[in-house]
């Protein structure tokens, strides 16, 4: 059983960077050191401790976070390993949102690369805290001073250099503390180190290096800084303070070197984590939302005397152990053997045993305290995203906020009757990991899967073939195409049947006119003098609505649309609510189709994020899509980096395939983000080609 632990004795840190920098093998590294794994992992061999998932060892590359842990004198340090590829970016952004720093691992051969540079944006963006790590420093052509040189070019970065190396590239030994002013070497296990006076040889730049960090470290505080200005030499225990004001702030970032292989700097790096990285903040105002009511605010406190709270940022689902759920507590705690309500779902869920982990390898807690992070076995509802809470002390907190899909799929059953094994193991999938949806889709009549790359949903589908021997087709996914009108018109319609005893009867006039562009649907009732009775309005209007169900041109929806009922008939006899409905429909038929019908659409919204060498490939590529570029440049006017976003609006139609495509326009080095901004006219042959395919669509549904 782990020993409890209290709120400022928490750390939590998430590693993240670009995939094949070593992120997992500094998991392992971190964990050895530790003394919770008795040995340092290899991809190859399948032994990492974080990538335990069948498909991982045989990809050899990380799909899921891993959670791990150490402790290092009075602190429990929580560390989670996170995916480096874009595919599963999901996974980087929930570990993100509970842990209070990042460890942002750098090639010291490559430097900054594509996924480097958008973890910092992103970073940044939520002032995260950041400790950086320069690994493989006992690679051929590695550079520390480079890749500092790199940091601050690429980045923006201020960075602090903490250490650096003892040796360098196949010479590499140790590291030397610049702080302690000592060389550091590991020990042959691995699980420790040996310390030693700074070799001659290495002194003046070792001191050159702390001179450096001493006047980055005043920078910290007022105080620092006028005792720094004077000349007076500032304690260890003053830098240390003025790097952990910095820190927290998000101002200036330290830098570890090593090799996570040799287990090089990874003692550093612990006890960095340990001395400056910030425990979980407690007295802190969270605003949520009340049970049922999005509109309602709720504010939680944080600290251990709080009801608890706590949100689920990852569930992984064993197909032997069943559903794991990991939470971290914002308030109060969580014990064993109670009860927690489930806001998100008002359903109560039974807590039994509590964990955390060393990988899969699960390890008993006494409880989860404020700010800790625990994993949960077997809740029966609660998926990711959803907030615990106290039974008698309900809040929603909705602070998991992840990237949307921007690759799908529209699949169906190969063979009859599977659809709902299909639907059961998507369903499962899509509680795991919310980046991926499977919905159907009733405007284009298609189940679609959507998730984050191409590699994603083709390792869904491949699992379901091979594993559940499921057949499983894929199409590219049907667009959502609306209608609607461009100019103003009248209609009318009587709708009249006689067939013995009561008839029907109900006419309208009406004038239709656009909206502006996501204006929706307005209806004005002009009606004067009772021509058509105020019982059968609500009639004519279900009709207008239900005409704008299926457009004039190809049966789509139609939407910026206002209507004008003013002026009509009706029958003291045969007049009903129907009749009218039926008028108002057919009425509505013939004013669109008198009011200039087009086709609409969507548009998305696009940012891409590339070197500068790819960029006129990009932008000949999006005017190839229709695309219209807003904007192009650095993120930011502080930005040095060689990576460019571009910022453009591009037609869904051209985007289906966008992540394959630039993936091979770039050779992987280029990434994006989508999302819907608005729907757009359509005409000529591009829409004449989407009625025709639509036609034919409807007719073959219609034949089968």
């Amino acid at each position: 059983m782990l020993k409890e632990y209290t709120t400022d004795q928490i750390r939590n840190v998430a590693i993240l960077g670009h995939g094949s920098t070593g992120k997992s093998t500094l998991f392992d590294a971190m964990l050895l050191m530790g003394g919770k794994i008795d040995k340092i992992g290899n991809p190859a061999d399948g032994t990492l401790t974080s990538d335990y998932d069948d498909e991982e060892k045989t990809r050899q590359i990380s799909i899921r976070s891993a959670l791990g842990f150490v402790e290092l004198d009075d602190v429990k340090i929580n560390i989670i390993d996170t995916p480096g590829m874009s595919d599963f970016i999901g996974e980087a952004r929930a570990a993100l949102q509970v842990a209070e720093a990042a460890i942002l691992v750098v090639d010291a051969v490559d430097g900054v690369q594509i996924e480097t540079e958008k973890a910092w944006r992103y970073l940044a963006e939520k002032n995260i805290p950041r400790i950086i790590f320069i690994n493989r420093m006992d690679k051929e052509r590695a550079g520390f001073q480079k890749t500092i040189d790199n940091l601050t070019s690429h980045l923006g970065a201020k960075v602090a250099p903490l250490c650096m190396p003892l040796g360098e590239g196949l010479e590499l030994k140790g590291v030397v503390d610049l702080l302690e002013m000592k060389a550091l070497v590991p020990k042959a296990d691995g699980k420790g180190v040996s310390s030693s006076d700074v070799p001659a040889d290495l002194k003046p730049s070792a001191e050159s290096l702390r001179n450096s960090l001493l006047e980055l470290a005043a920078e910290g505080e007022d105080e620092l800084i006028e005792k720094f200005l004077e000349g007076v030499e500032l304690t260890t225990e003053e830098i240390r303070r003025g790097i952990t004001t910095q820190l927290k702030a998000a101002k200036l970032h330290p830098v570890i070197c090593g090799s996570s292989m040799k287990s090089i700097g990874i003692r550093n790096l612990l006890n960095v984590i340990r001395a400056f990285v910030p425990a979980p903040e407690t007295g802190r105002e969270i605003d949520g939302h009340g049970m049922g009511d999005r509109e309602s605010v709720k504010t939680l406190k944080c600290g251990s005397d709080q009801p608890f709270a706590g949100v689920v940022w990852k569930t992984y689902i064993d197909q032997y152990a069943g559903r794991f759920t990991y939470l971290k507590t914002l308030s109060g705690e969580l014990l064993p053997d109670t009860e927690a309500l489930n806001s998100t779902r008002n359903s109560k869920e039974r807590i039994s045993k509590i964990y955390t982990m060393i990988g899969n390898k699960q390890v008993d807690m006494p409880k989860i305290t404020c700010g800790d992070i625990g994993v949960i076995v077997k809740l029966e509802k609660t998926i990711t995203r959803d907030t615990l809470c106290d039974t008698k002390n309900s809040v929603v907190l909705p602070i998991i906020d992840l990237p949307n899909p921007v690759f799908s799929y529209a699949i169906e059953a190969g063979k009859k009757g599977e659809e709902d094994k299909i639907g059961q193991i998507l369903g499962r999938i899509t509680d795991e990991n919310p980046t991926i949806t499977y919905a159907f889709n009733a405007e284009t009549k298609q189940t679609v899967l959507s998730g984050m790359g191409e590699m994603q949903l083709d390792m869904i589908l491949k699992s379901m073939r091979e594993k559940n021997k499921l057949e499983v087709l894929t199409s590219e996914p049907r667009v959502a195409y609306r209608e609607t009108i461009t100019k103003k018109a009248e209609a009318q319609y009587r709708h009249k049947k006689q067939s013995g005893g009561h008839g029907q009867f109900g006419e309208v006039y009406i004038r239709v006119e656009p909206l502006p562009r996501g204006g929706g649907y307005e209806f004005v009732n002009a009606i004067v003098g009772g021509v058509i009775p105020k019982q059968y309005i609500p009639g004519c209007e279900k009709g207008f609505k239900e005409g704008m169900e299926e457009g004039v041109l190809a049966k789509f929806p139609v939407v910026d649309i206002k209507v004008e009922l003013y002026f009509g008939s009706y029958h003291d006899v045969d007049s009903s609510e129907m009749s009218f409905k039926i008028a108002g429909r057919q009425a509505m038929k013939k004013g669109m189709e008198a009011a200039g019908p087009i086709l609409l659409e969507p548009i998305m919204e696009v940012d891409v994020y590339v070197d500068k060498d790819f960029m006129g490939d990009i932008l000949n590529d999006i005017n190839g899509r229709r695309g219209r570029v807003l904007g192009m440049g650095a993120k930011d006017e502080h930005d040095n980096s060689g990576i460019s976003v571009v910022k453009a609006n591009v037609p869904l139609a051209e985007m289906l395939r966008y992540s394959i495509d630039l993936r091979a326009m770039t050779s992987g080095k280029a990434t994006f983000d989508m999302k819907f901004s608005h729907y757009d006219p359509i005409s000529g042959k591009i829409a004449e080609k989407v009625i025709e395919e639509r036609k034919k669509l409807l007719e073959d549904e219609a034949n089968k």
